[in-house]
């Protein structure tokens, strides 16, 4: 009790600074509440204290345990006022409050790279600074040095209650690998968050090595695609943050300075798997199954066995991952990219290879839910006008085969989107062996593709010329 006087006593006036800065946050209200109480608790002792909310009363707001914590652990006051600050804004348990001492979070919080001062009205600048650490400590997770982005993707995902506790208050998580369509082009965000503090979506870009100036490019237009798309009237400008190695101070800052758009690129650092040079010294996994096989006899039930056979043949799967559901909006980008590339490519094929010719006519139709349309006006207008698409479509027909002393014979074949509940695939009219085709939500055929399923398909229609003409 002593040490806790002597340490303060002198140190009044920072003390008070961090009240101040404490009255302009959002939790200031909260923090009321808080004094309140204990001036209820305390009666009239502290009641005018409380009423001022001074250095004294601040001290008060949290719990004798979490003082001594923070006295052994604090280097200097001006470190622990800044603890004391923080476990009123954000209601840390101890438990939590040693975590963040440990972390060293005093050192890391607002010391990121950025252009909030110049892109940010300057309230709104100095929360954005304070909410954004350098280094980001991502300690929970084990992973090897030659870590891949998805990996660290997908490691922060399953931890995702240490994550948010890690970026700290106001954060809501939106979605990871978030699409976001850019007139037919997707792009996938790595993990786009809300903050009810600065009222504006955060977007985190993750990048194994240093940071290169095409980085902040790439985070901008993804900005910009947010602000654009997402963002409500009433929201801030859209953060983001660039995680990466940060070697190069001046090239970062020479990489941002000019860019209009919040901005800031952090470090992050994880707790590594076992070295290489140390592995060598280790039991391997098989050594240490024997070793424990002769204390204990492992006894598999049925069902342990089939779901460990389960999680094998997921672990072994290379299929990706579904991200997506069906939508008005996976159909959209399904028409611009399969349906009409696919009907044009075939299109021009007949002609290049004159099969047109053969025929008195041809035409071709959209069609939408099973509707069709001679031409692209009314297929159009029907598709914006249905909320809810299950089938896409085109028809190609060749009317009334041309060769003098042949029976007329027409040609007419259907090829068909269905867009089931995860997936969309292309269908055919006629029943016969041909590649299966199928996709996820997030996912298209490349030209290279589309051109082989084309050339499939004029291989048919020859095929059923070349057989009506020798019978």
């Amino acid at each position: 009790m002593r040490r806790w006087y002597t340490y303060y006593s002198k140190h009044n006036e920072i003390g008070q600074q961090a009240v101040d800065q404490l009255r302009l946050s959002p939790d200031f209200a909260i923090t009321q509440q808080v004094v309140a109480q204990i001036s209820d608790r305390v009666k009239s002792e502290i009641s005018q204290q409380a009423v001022n909310l001074n250095f004294y009363s601040l001290l008060l707001c949290i719990p004798w345990g979490h003082h001594t914590l923070i006295l052994t652990k604090a280097k200097d006051p001006e470190e622990a006022i800044y603890y004391i600050t923080k476990t009123i804004q954000n209601g840390w348990s101890r438990s939590v409050l040693q975590a963040q001492i440990e972390s060293g979070l005093y050192n890391r919080q607002g010391k990121a790279l950025t252009n909030f001062d110049i892109t940010l009205p300057a309230p709104q600048s100095d929360i954005a600074r304070e909410t954004i650490k350098n280094p980001y400590n991502f300690d929970f997770l084990t992973l090897a040095e030659d870590v891949k982005e998805k990996e660290l993707e997908r490691a922060l995902i399953q931890h995702m209650k240490k994550f948010l506790l890690e970026l700290g208050k106001g954060f809501a998580y939106v979605g990871n690998q978030f699409n976001i369509n850019v007139e037919g082009d997707d792009f996938f965000l790595d993990l786009l968050f809300y903050n009810t503090r600065l009222h504006c979506y955060m977007i985190f870009e993750l990048k194994i090595g240093d940071f290169k100036p095409e980085y902040a490019g790439k985070l901008n237009f993804y900005q910009n695609a947010v602000d654009e798309q997402i963002k409500m009237d009433e929201d801030n400008p859209t953060i983001g943050v660039l995680l990466c190695k940060t070697p190069n101070k001046t090239v970062i800052e020479y990489s941002i300075k000019d860019i209009n758009k919040p901005l800031g690129v952090s470090d992050y650092i994880i707790k590594k798997a076992v070295p290489k040079e140390l592995k060598s010294g280790l039991p391997t996994v098989k050594e240490l199954e024997k070793e424990l096989e002769k204390e204990i006899e492992v006894v598999k039930k049925p069902l342990d066995e089939k779901l460990e056979k389960l999680k094998n043949i997921i672990d072994r799967s290379t299929k990706e991952e579904i991200k997506e559901e069906k939508s008005k909006k996976a159909a959209s980008r399904i028409k611009v990219k399969l349906l009409v590339p696919l009907m044009d490519n075939m299109i021009q094929m007949l002609k290049e290879k004159q099969i047109v010719d053969l025929f008195i006519k041809y035409y071709y139709m959209f069609s939408v839910n099973g509707n069709e349309f001679l031409g692209r006006v009314g297929f159009d207008e029907e598709f914006n006008r249905q909320e809810r698409i299950d089938r896409l479509g085109f028809r190609i027909n060749l009317g009334a085969f041309k060769k003098a002393g042949t029976e007329p014979f027409d040609y007419s074949m259907f090829y068909e989107i269905k867009l089931e509940t995860y997936k969309y695939k292309l269908e055919f009219e006629i029943l016969k062996e041909s590649p299966k085709h199928e996709w996820l939500y997030h996912q298209f055929p490349n030209k290279q593709e589309i051109d082989e399923i084309a050339i499939n398909e004029v291989e048919e229609i020859i095929d059923y010329i070349t057989k009506k003409m020798e019978q």
